[in-house]
């Protein structure tokens, strides 16, 4: 007992050129070793566990299901915001020439010139260029790049140095998705607010427009025309907010602590999320990008 205990003790103290003599002898061994702490995500075994492959598929499934549908409603918000634009320049076409036509007969345009009709006629320009704005508005996020695909095969080689905080592919393609599901909302629910507000400014403008040509027929004074235009004025910008507003149902979550609260698919988010996304859109903050560029401009001036 006492000899193999000073053999085992021998072969601790032994120096490393003979523990790498040892370890040498089973290079089949190191090597799946090898394999396991990287498909892990660990070094040395000093490490996060993996992720269990089982639970890894079903979450990118779901990830993946919910990615598809936000690219779909994007794509059904453009085809709706390119059919209204087509719609609007032709009913824009048409009266322009009817009112190139009328005007050359004697009928008397002047008593159709009124608030409701002038206010009616802004509205559709503008309803035009939002539908404009909504089409061109979308970008999505998504997918593997060039630099991430380079990484994982270099990863996958052995080819660059791992550290202890590493992620492996699982997490670090679950993460992604998550983080381009999070962008694509913010992008839904500002096509969505800009959606919706021209489709209100087109029923609103058609109200002012009829409005319009029924003062004008009736013959009212232009207090009585103002005074009516003021009236349809508060009740339109009241029917604007609360449908603009009608987004979304509150939180009926039943089982807070053993469910996930989900994202808005359809909207994106609620109204007020929009409106802060539309902001941070029109201030243009840098890319990532952009970002990387100027730290690395910064470092070599420091250099």
């Amino acid at each position: 007992m006492s000899d193999r205990g000073g053999a085992a003790e021998g072969r601790d103290d032994a120096p490393d050129g003979a523990g790498g003599a040892a370890a040498s002898d089973h290079p089949g061994e190191r090597a799946e070793d090898a394999a396991v702490d990287r498909s892990t995500g660990s070094v040395g075994g000093a490490g996060a566990a993996a992720i269990d492959p089982a639970v890894a598929a079903t979450t990118r499934e779901e990830l993946h299901t919910t990615f598809d549908y936000q690219v779909e409603r994007l794509r059904e918000i453009d085809n709706k915001a390119i059919e209204i634009l087509k719609a609007n320049l032709l009913l824009i076409g048409i009266v322009v020439t009817g009112g190139s036509i009328v005007v050359q007969t004697t009928v008397d345009l002047a008593v159709f010139l009124n608030p409701f009709t002038v206010v009616g006629g802004l509205l559709l320009l503008a309803s035009t260029g939002l539908a404009a704005v909504t089409y061109t508005a979308s970008d999505l996020r998504g997918g593997l790049d060039l630099k991430a695909v380079d990484a994982v095969i270099a990863d996958e080689r052995g080819e660059e140095p791992r550290g202890p905080d590493d992620a492996g592919f699982d997490e670090r393609l679950l993460r992604s998705y998550a983080e381009w599901i999070d962008y694509n909302a913010r992008v839904t629910a500002v096509n969505d607010l800009l959606a919706t507000v021209t489709v209100l400014l087109i029923f609103v403008a058609f109200v002012y427009v009829i409005a319009g040509v029924v003062v004008g027929a009736a013959g009212l004074t232009h207090a009585e025309s103002w005074a009516s235009f003021a009236v349809l004025t508060v009740f339109s910008a009241a029917f604007t907010w609360v449908s603009a507003h009608m987004d979304h149902l509150g939180p009926e979550t039943t089982h807070p602590s053993a469910s996930f609260a989900g994202i808005p698919l359809s909207k994106g988010g609620d109204r007020r999320q929009a409106w802060s996304s539309l902001r941070a859109m029109l201030g243009r903050a840098p890319t990532e990008e952009e970002e990387l560029g100027t730290e690395t401009i910064e470092t070599e001036g420091g250099k």
